[in-house]
């Protein structure tokens, strides 16, 4: 399939920044997204709009990480579900296609996965926000996380040093720089949220056995 203009702009990094300092293409369709959107990239979706995420930083990709594999491990040894991480994709409908950073799925919503990407919301989504995200996690991305029904939303700010908790996306219940951090989708998963912010970040080991122990 031939390359559009659009979509050869967008793999060749030509459009507009947005106030976010995201790159926006505007006047897009699905095809389009379908065509530009890979592993190698974050890119996503919303309203005829392709917002193309800039790479990330070290404090965000270490949160990541960090996060990641606590959550995997806890959700793996107390069979609860399972967790993804972007660029997967969450299609909460035609027009809005997300690749949140994590997402955990409880056994019956892991019924809607296809081979490339989650068909409705994820039961808990977590974002890291980076400068260029922040306005966007906790603004329209937000709005389309609650019109589509993610039940539980976590937004990590590692430059603010603070954790805001949507229960579901778009009523927020906590924000928070210290103390425990609890999810209600998935049943025994928390963070300190000054975990978060140590240097060096914890072991993923001594985390896991106070959650575990707990």
């Amino acid at each position: 399939m031939l390359m559009t203009v659009r979509t050869r702009a967008i793999r060749e990094g030509t459009g507009a920044v947005d106030e976010a300092a995201l790159l926006t293409y505007y006047g897009c369709t699905p095809d389009d997204w379908e065509e530009v959107a890979d592993e190698r990239r974050f890119v996503e979706f919303i309203d005829e709009r392709l917002m193309v995420h800039s790479p990330v930083g070290l404090a965000h990709q270490s949160i990541f990480d960090f996060v990641y594999r606590i959550m995997g491990a806890c959700v793996e040894r107390q069979a609860l579900g399972r967790v993804l991480a972007g660029p997967f994709v969450m299609e909460l409908s035609y027009l809005r296609k997300f690749e949140p950073d994590i997402m955990f799925l409880l056994p019956a919503t892991a019924m809607r996965l296809a081979d490339d990407r989650l068909v409705g919301a994820a039961d808990l989504v977590i974002e890291i926000a980076s400068p260029s995200t922040r306005a966007y996690d906790s603004g329209e991305k937000r709005e389309a996380y609650r019109v589509g029904g993610v039940r539980d939303y976590w937004m990590i700010d590692p430059a603010k040093r603070l954790v805001t908790l949507d229960r579901p996306a778009g009523h927020e219940i906590a924000s928070t720089t210290v103390g425990v951090v609890r999810s209600e989708t998935c049943i025994g998963f928390w963070l300190k949220a000054e975990w978060l912010w140590a240097d060096p970040l914890p072991t993923v080991e001594f985390c896991l056995a106070e959650i575990l122990a707990s």
